[in-house]
């Protein structure tokens, strides 16, 4: 009796405990929840500002709780229906959770997450065919970092326009509760999509990638990267062919709490109705970026609709622009590209741009007009092309028997005399140096040099003023040689069809 006793005691005695135990971490899971909620909308409302969660319902139960939540999206001319998506949350909680769903690993709550079946989102569901059109199970752990894994059901969108197929979608996040970090691998499957006629798009899929982590000014820093495969866009007039889109982009902050980054970009082997135009890249660095002004920007614009036609919401929106300008401007932001690069089998054509702003260099006075202050602002510019003629060729005839439906070799006819043509331009005009079957040109703009020298234009300095005349001259081609043959197109071509000096025209 006494053995029975003991047994039955130490039964009741872990009883006590289970149970004492599933209704702390009970509890404690659905501070912890609360708790999210509000980070994630602190989050939110710094990166859209439209987008907002909130709670519906809560149903605590002894080892397993029910949530209702609501993703309230606000922005001009939104449907009704899409303004707002309410999702059920199940949380499962308990010293092992985990064991409810026949896995044995310690957390603090569980959580599986699918959409609610309503007006709202019956677009979805009938796309799944009857399946769950997303489904998201989180893991809690003790340390209060979440582990999230979200799947998609493969949908299928039909209506009088068409049809959209989207295969399935895979992600995996990392955070914690406060999103100090924020790691996520995904991948996607096809999307296809076919008109009422012929026409037709498609993408093999993508992947994307992202660490980053929060600093003390609440900047996130890190890297990410994202792959488009390949894309295919048809129709009974043309098809467009991209192997490949890749973006990678890299973020830090400076001592001074700004964000620099740096964006490389490329669309490989692209291909229109059969005819390669080549590569496009580019890399873009932003240096000095006040993302505190752009966070206010982006909250006070929100509520505009920024394809208005209303004046007034075109004045605001200029205001607020404005406002977001002086401010990166005060805090010395540099933009460059280097370089936009657009390569092909016979040659390539690059273009460098860069501006760095210090609003400090200002007058108090010039803040009264927006374009005095950016002109005392801008401390450095430089611009600069080099085009090989064998690229203008190439992408000349491309164009032509793209847009023209030319043949090929009456299209490299034209092309080689628009590539003689730009040469001629190039030398007569000034506007560029032409040697050795290139063209280049390289503008830079110092704003703490001699007033007479700020500009260097292709190695002549002059001051902006001048700098200002020229352009304006030779955007309009008005006194030079040029200018003359140029209004004889006809003239032009037969003189360099012969290699002929061109004489000008009467």
């Amino acid at each position: 009796m006494k053995t029975t006793n003991i047994v039955i005691g130490a039964l009741v005695a872990a009883g006590v405990v289970w149970g004492g135990s599933t209704w702390y971490i009970g509890q404690q899971a659905k501070t912890q929840i609360d708790q999210s909620i509000s980070n994630f909308n602190e989050f939110l409302a710094q990166s859209a500002p439209n987008v907002s969660l909130s709670e519906v319902s809560y149903e605590k139960g002894f080892l397993s709780s029910t949530g209702t939540y609501k993703l309230n999206i606000d922005l001009p001319d939104l449907p009704e229906e899409l303004s707002n998506i309410t999702f059920l949350n199940k949380v499962y909680h308990g010293p092992l959770p985990l064991i409810q769903n026949g896995r044995f690993s310690p957390a603090l709550a569980i959580s599986e997450t699918t959409l609610i079946n309503n007006d709202n989102t019956k677009i979805l569901f009938d796309a799944a065919n009857g399946q769950e059109p997303f489904v998201s199970s989180s893991v809690l752990s003790f340390t209060k970092e979440i582990e999230n894994t979200l799947k998609t059901a493969p949908l299928k969108f039909v209506n009088k326009n068409g049809e959209i197929t989207v295969a399935p979608m895979h992600a995996i996040t990392h955070s914690n509760l406060d999103y100090a970090f924020i790691n996520t691998e995904a991948t996607g499957g096809a999307i296809k999509a076919k008109g009422e006629s012929t026409a037709s798009f498609s993408m093999d899929g993508f992947t994307l990638s992202n660490q980053t982590t929060r600093t003390a000014n609440k900047n996130y820093i890190g890297d990410a990267s994202v792959k488009f495969d390949k894309f295919n866009i048809a129709d009974p007039a043309q098809t467009v062919l991209i192997d490949a889109i890749n973006m990678v982009a890299s973020t830090t902050e400076s001592p001074n709490g700004l964000l620099n980054g740096d964006i490389i970009y490329s669309a490989n082997k692209i291909n229109v109705n059969k005819i390669d135009f080549g590569t496009t890249s580019m890399k873009m660095v932003v240096n000095n970026l006040d993302m505190k002004a752009v966070n206010d920007f982006s909250r006070a614009t929100a509520s505009l609709n920024l394809a208005s036609t209303s004046q007034k919401e075109v004045d605001e929106l200029d205001r607020h622009f404005e406002t977001l300008f002086v401010k990166l401007a005060d805090a010395n932001i540099q933009f460059h590209i280097d370089p936009l690069s657009i390569k092909t089998t016979s040659g390539e054509a690059t273009l460098n741009f860069g501006v760095i702003f210090n609003g400090e260099k200002a007058s108090s006075e010039s803040r009264e007009s927006m374009e005095l202050f950016a002109t005392e602002a801008l401390r450095k510019a430089n611009f600069s092309i080099s085009i090989d003629d064998s690229i203008i060729k190439e992408v000349g005839s491309g164009v032509l028997q793209v847009s023209e439906g030319t043949d090929k070799a009456t299209a490299d006819a034209e092309a080689e005399v628009i590539t003689g043509m730009a040469g001629l331009i190039a030398e007569q005009s000034g506007m560029a140096v032409y040697k050795d079957g290139k063209t280049t040109s390289v503008i830079t703009y110092d704003a703490d040099q001699p007033e007479d020298s700020q500009i260097d234009f292709n190695g002549k300095k002059m001051g902006l003023n001048e700098f200002a005349m020229r352009a304006s001259s030779l955007l309009g081609f008005a006194g030079t040689s040029a200018a003359p043959a140029l209004l004889n197109e006809e003239e032009l071509f037969q003189a360099l069809e012969n290699d002929t000096e061109v004489e000008p025209a009467e």
